[in-house]
Formats: structure tokens, sequence, C-alpha cells
């Protein structure tokens, strides 16, 4: 079912929009346990206000925790909460600017039901994520869908109906995912034909980072996946052709538009690191051999120093061609670039770089000739069976 987004301000069932232009109300599970304990009728139920620097709070992805709030902007940043009791509210301040094309997008997770979407404004600081549940344990999932240019946003805490639990327990293996707007979903919520006019702009609405190629091969392979991707972004250059705030300059950061704070590396390394770089390079024209190669070359030897047992895959998107633009044959040259500083590396004894080449995309597409769902779903294919075959 294709929903709307929708605000949740109301105390409806779960997940249910004010004014009645959300969706049906999600049916309701009960979680089994073994052994359950003794349940407390909700009139003894307290609710309990959760600062975001509790432990038991399980975010992935880069995020600012103090004990006051919870700051991260990357897509893909998500939050998982296990408690026992019947509701939950979301205590978020909104920093984007909330229109059309920059309404920051969550995707909203209960128990086993099926995902919903939550749109958040910078007018609205509490979100009833759950009302009415019945009785007993319950997890939610909150992930971010749209890009760190859409807007930041600041977690302040959750209140409780009921007690916070620990949370679920890990996947035991992680991916890095680097890239720029194909790595973010940028339009991948559409599906224009060849027919169409895929020069849309861009509409947060349409970005759903679960649905791009990253995520999905997580989701396969039973990874928790981190991303650290920025449309417009390059290696050496933007797209706008300045040299400055590439990836490389910004990889750093725990929020990509802030100089601090600065990542800490040491924790929660990944065993994958995807590096999914080099379109926006060529964006204004092909870029200075040179000065490209020594760019990337540098970047995956930083990378290799910061996660020493990784594998990382540096990999050419789907979107360059070699018949756009006439004569350019940018799909071949950025192939032979990064295949080769591939091959140097493994000359040079590491093993554990590894070369991979994305199919170009074909119709339909997504907004501004970004992959579609569907060209994501085959990107995810084609990564997954490669992971597989490196072990």
């Amino acid at each position: 079912m294709d929903w709307h987004a929708l605000t949740l301000s109301c105390a409806l069932p779960v997940l249910l929009a004010c004014g009645g232009h959300g969706p049906e109300p999600l049916p309701t599970v009960e979680i089994p346990s073994e052994s359950p304990p003794p349940e407390q009728p909700p009139s003894a139920l307290t609710w309990v206000t959760v600062p975001p620097s509790e432990p038991r709070l399980q975010y992935t992805g880069r995020v600012d925790v103090s004990a006051a709030s919870a700051v991260f902007s990357y897509s893909g940043v998500s939050l998982k909460v296990r408690f026992r009791g019947d509701a939950l509210e979301l205590l978020l301040n909104e920093q984007g600017p909330d229109d059309r094309t920059t309404t920051n997008y969550y995707q909203v997770t209960l128990d086993e039901q099926a995902p919903v979407k939550l749109a958040v404004r910078a007018s609205q600081t509490v979100y009833e994520i759950g009302r009415n549940l019945p009785l007993g344990e319950h997890t939610v999932e909150l992930i971010k869908l749209t890009e760190s240019d859409v807007g930041r946003s600041e977690l302040r805490g959750l209140r409780i109906h009921g007690e916070l639990l620990d949370p679920p327990a890990r996947p035991s293996s992680r991916i890095e995912f680097i890239g720029d707007s194909i790595t973010c979903g940028y339009g991948n919520e559409v599906s224009i034909p060849a027919s169409g006019n895929p020069g849309t702009g861009f509409h947060s609405v349409n970005q759903n980072i679960t649905r791009a190629y990253g995520a999905l091969t997580a989701r396969t392979l039973g990874a928790e996946a981190v991303m650290v991707c920025n449309s417009g972004r390059g290696i050496f250059r933007n797209n706008s052709g300045e040299t400055a705030n590439t990836v490389p300059h910004i990889y750093n950061r725990v929020l990509p538009n802030q100089d601090t704070p600065h990542w800490d590396f040491t924790r929660a390394p990944p065993d994958h690191v995807v590096l999914n770089l080099g379109t926006n390079d060529f964006y204004p024209g092909t870029p200075s051999a040179p000065l490209f190669q020594a760019a990337y070359e540098d970047f995956v030897t930083r990378l290799r120093s910061q996660y020493p047992q990784a594998r990382i895959i540096c990999a050419v998107g789907p979107m360059l061609s070699d018949e756009y633009p006439a004569g350019q044959f940018h799909w071949s040259t950025l192939q032979s670039w990064v295949s080769s500083l591939v091959k140097g590396f493994n000359d040079r004894g590491d093993a554990r770089v590894h070369y991979l080449a994305f199919t170009p995309q074909s119709a339909p597409y997504g907004e501004d000739w970004h992959p579609s769902a569907a060209t994501h779903e085959a990107m995810a294919t084609r990564l997954t069976e490669f992971i597989r075959s490196l072990k």
C-alpha cells in the first residue's frame, strides 16, 4: 500500500494520522513470550521520560549524543526502542525548513507491523508514535529517510507509558556505505518511464533510504547499515566544480554541514565499506586524471588506516554513460581509473580492497535521472552476491 506521509499528533490508536488524511489504523499484534511477566493494569502505569543519553536507546549511524539531545542529519540514522507498556511519545525538535521539497521524513515500524512514513514539522515537538497499544512488550524503530541537506533533527527524549527495556540485539556484522545522492536514494520513490521527463527537481517526500541499494543489501545479509552520504559531493570535486567540502573533507564529521563534533572511528568499525563516489566529479566534465586518482587513493588509504580489517569495495555507480555527453566516455574512464587504483592496492599487498562496477541504469528513472527503486533493487542484488563471494 502506498501510504501518504503523516504527522502524528492526536491520541488515536496506533499510527493513525489526524484529520483523516493518513492510512487506516494498522492492526495490533500480540508479542508472544515464553514467560510473560505479570502485567499491570493500565491505571497502574506511569509516564516515564527517557533522556536521549539513556544507554538502552539503540542508535545506529552518526549521532551526537549528550544529556540534553541527540542530534543527527544523515539519512539512515536509526533509533530502536523496546519497552513494556501501552504508549510511546517521541520528543523531537525539527530544524528543517518544512516545505514540499525539504520536509524530513522518517519510517516508523511498530513491532512486526508494516512501516509507515512520518513527516516531522518545526511547529511540532511531540509525536504520539503508539497509543492504546496492547499492554505488553513493544519494539519501535525510527529511521531517517531523508538526507542531511533536508535538515538536521534533535531528539530530546521519549515518553513511555510503562517502562523502558533493554534493546534488541544488534546484527553481528556492519556495512558502511559512503556515497552521494545515489547512496542516499535521491528520488527513488517515483518511477518515470523513458517517455517521461525525469527532470523534476528534488522532493524529499520521494527519497527513501530504506529502498536504496545499501539498506536493501544490508537487510538481505542481516547486517547493520551505516550511511555516510550526501547529494552533489564527489571525491575530488563536487558537482558544482568546487574542490572544498568533498566527501573526504567532511568524512570525519558527525554532521556533514558542521565542522564539529568529529566522529569516533573506534566505535563499532564496519566489516565492509562500500565506497560509491565519482559520479559528481564528472558532472562538470572529465576531471584531471592525476588529481582525481590522487584524491581517491588518499581516501582509500585513510579508510584502511581507520578500518584495518574491513573489506573496502570501490564501486562505480550506474548513472554515468559512454553515450552522454557525446564523446566523453565518462563510464569507461571512471571504471578504468578506479579499477587501476584497486589493482595498485592489491599489488602492494592489500587484498582486501575490491572493485565493483554496477550496470548502467535504464528506465524507469527516479527524480533527475537518478536510479529508481527498481534499479536500486538490481544494484542490491549485484552487491549482495559480490559480498557473499568475498567470504
